[in-house]
């Protein structure tokens, strides 16, 4: 244990010396900005293989599109709104909230020439703080929840060219509709169908008739010439579908880790160990002992041309014992460790290539495997637990009112993620780490993004989904227990099969740099219609 403690401190230490990037949201608009940029040839495809980007990153991609000379006036200025957006305060001195150098101006009217307002700002010399306070409200029509609120302060710091530091929390609560229903004071994570909860531990207060969550993010890193190393807690999005990769796709929980990432010309690689959650933080609270796990993954691009990029990914889930320092060197091949320690731990590989045809048109494929036989391949095996998706980003138009459309489709076997000790799943606090339809599933998906002004996004998506429900469909089923009388003829969907057809609609609109106007609409054959009306309060 005394060893664990020095690395930590070791690595702290050095973090105050030097230094991390600030990463952007995942969810944030400006993706889908990039992105089509990446499509269409102004930017690399680099910018699509993984998220988050950090703050610099943006900036500079932004910088390079603005440059550009062939872009238009609407796509220009969407890109200096965006940068100016994300641009570090520069302003020496301290500046209050209130005060006469930090008064709200133009609250309810965007002016381009505006900075973008923050709740307090320190400069001096190389070193910047600043602190954001967010507030969200949504009304919904829900059969369960009819307001939901979220309370949200960023502090960020850069310390220099090479340190930079930032932390998060939030605090969600969520109006019960139903004010004669008798809840549990502790709610299990399946009770609750909001969009933006992930199996956080939740308590009912019924003095407020309020459900009550929170989350957190922080990260510290250094930057050592051409060498990034992280220590934070946060989403990782590796893969080329922005929201539904096989490999990891950043919609579950966000998770301990350190990490390290270097660029040498056309080639990148990207290391991380994290700590995992083996159970719910519901189930956690219930018991007196939990067993440790963790997460160990690197992944390799290289750009075979400026227009095909070729990717190979190598994570491990183990647990139940301490940290294993075979899978903290980040070049180390997992594959032959696992092997060599008995084949206990959960072991998946992917495989994975963009291809940029002509500037507006991009293909992709991702192949991830947990376990295969190529002779059996093509057979109905068990064994054969992967998932493949074939995707394809097409950009008709540089102008950025002229909508996307992208076009997925995955399938994944049975039993894919799954392992015989369920502490080794390829989950966190009960959530799938990878694609997030899990095993067992066929997905079509069709997803547009347009901007008609550069304040508005629209964006939207339908799914096809048709889903099995058997044995071996969840990331948490151990496959010791499966029916082998079905392991020569295991279909790609166990039974009983459920079809349902998802649509969304989301808009967003900057009625200024301090109020954003949102609405969302979801559709489900399986779970009916809800639609949310909010305003977001950014200061």
């Amino acid at each position: 244990m005394k060893e664990y403690v020095k690395l930590f401190v070791v690595f702290f230490v050095c973090s105050i010396l030097f230094g991390q990037q600030i990463p952007v949201q995942s969810d944030h608009s400006v993706y889908s900005y990039l992105y089509r940029q990446s499509t269409s040839g102004i930017l690399p495809q680099w910018v699509q293989s993984t998220k988050p980007l950090t703050l610099e990153q943006v900036l500079n991609l932004l910088t390079q599109v603005i440059e550009t000379s062939e872009i238009g006036n609407a796509n220009r200025a969407l890109a200096e709104r965006f940068k100016s957006e994300f641009s570090i305060p520069i302003k020496p001195g301290t500046h209050l909230p209130f005060s006469k150098s930090n008064r709200i101006n133009h609250l309810l009217s965007y002016e381009s020439a505006d900075i973008e307002p923050h709740l307090l700002t320190l400069k001096h010399e190389n070193s910047n703080l600043w602190l954001d306070w967010n507030e969200t409200l949504v009304l919904a029509s829900s059969n369960d929840y009819k307001r939901y609120f979220q309370d949200k302060f960023t502090l960020k710091t850069k310390i220099n060219d090479q340190v930079s530091a930032y932390s998060q929390f939030s605090m969600n609560r969520l109006v019960w509709n139903n004010e004669t229903l008798t809840i549990e004071s502790v709610l299990p994570p399946d009770t609750i169908n909001w969009v933006t909860y992930y199996n956080e531990w939740a308590k009912y207060f019924p003095e407020v008739n309020s459900i009550f969550w929170y989350n957190t993010r922080a990260g510290i890193s250094i930057i050592f010439d051409q060498i990034q190393f992280d220590l934070g807690k946060q989403n990782h999005s590796w893969g080329w579908s922005p929201s539904h990769s096989p490999i990891l796709s950043g919609t579950g929980q966000p998770f301990a880790f350190i990490g390290l990432q270097t660029n040498m010309s056309k080639i990148r690689f990207k290391f991380l160990h994290g700590s995992l959650m083996p159970f719910s933080p519901y189930e956690v609270h219930k018991r007196k002992i939990t067993p440790n796990k963790y997460i160990a993954a690197h992944r390799g691009e290289i750009d075979i041309t400026n227009n095909f990029t070729l990717s190979i990914t190598e994570m491990v889930i183990y647990g139940n014992r301490n940290m294993d320092f075979d899978y903290l060197i980040p070049l180390h091949w997992y594959w032959a460790s696992e092997h060599n320690r008995g084949d206990q731990d959960n072991l998946l590989i992917g495989l994975d290539y963009s291809w940029r045809i002509r500037s507006g048109l991009r293909i992709y494929q991702t192949l991830l495997w947990d376990e295969l036989t190529w002779k059996k391949i093509l057979d109905p095996w068990w064994g054969n637990k992967f998932v493949f998706q074939s995707g394809l980003h097409w950009v008709p138009s540089a102008n950025p009112f002229i909508p996307d459309f992208r076009l997925e489709y995955t399938i994944s076997r049975p039993w894919v993620y799954t392992h015989n000790d369920t502490t080794n799943t390829f989950s966190s606090m009960d959530m799938g780490l990878g694609f997030p339809y899990g095993p067992s599933a066929q997905v079509l998906r069709i997803a547009t993004n347009l901007f008609p002004t550069a304040r508005i996004l629209i964006n939207g998506t339908v799914e096809l989904v048709s889903k099995g429900s058997g044995l071996g469909s969840s990331v948490l089923h151990n496959y010791d227990f499966r029916d082998t009388a079905l392991d020569n003829n295991t279909p790609l969907l166990v039974a009983p099969v459920y079809n349902k057809s998802v649509i969304t609609l989301s808009i967003k609109y900057d009625l200024s740099r301090y109020l954003k106007l949102r609405s969302d609409y979801i559709y489900s054959s399986s779970d009916g219609n809800q639609i949310g009306v909010g305003m977001i309060w950014d200061w």
